[in-house]
């Protein structure tokens, strides 16, 4: 992707103010200073879409793109440490309860599932992390 891309990307998210991206010398300035006067279709980065790969189709890959929860639930360690506890990772089902807001927490608000670019149902997988936690 290119540089205008990735900074209108970073500007897309929510939350996000201000990027600010590094500057080397006055030619790197004058380049990104061009962002500002760059045409829509110097900014478009929808080619983002075909680099999801189609075997994560339905998988968390602890992303974080489902974020902000409303919730504070960190949805991508949430996952991340679910995933590995259920290999028989014990270190991750230690992390997973030291966690100060876990999946349980989830109120199936679909925020989460509405942003995933992988289109994994997380608010359904936080009811079964939740569960999983519980025996």
């Amino acid at each position: 992707m290119s540089r205008y891309q990735c900074i209108q990307y970073a500007l897309d998210k929510p939350g996000v103010l201000t990027v600010l991206p590094g500057v080397r010398n006055s030619a790197d300035l004058d380049d990104v200073l061009g962002f500002l006067e760059a045409p829509a279709s110097e900014r478009d980065y929808s080619v983002i879409g075909s680099f999801t790969p189609a075997e994560a189709e339905g998988i968390c890959v602890y992303c974080n793109h489902c974020q902000p929860c409303p919730r504070h639930i960190d949805v991508g360690l949430v996952n991340k440490y679910y995933d590995l506890a259920k290999t028989g990772d014990r270190l991750a089902v230690s992390h997973y309860q030291s966690l100060a807001v876990k999946a349980d927490a989830c109120i199936s608000c679909g925020h989460c599932d509405l942003r995933c670019p992988f289109h994994v149902s997380q608010s359904s997988r936080m009811k079964e992390i939740a569960e999983y936690f519980l025996t």
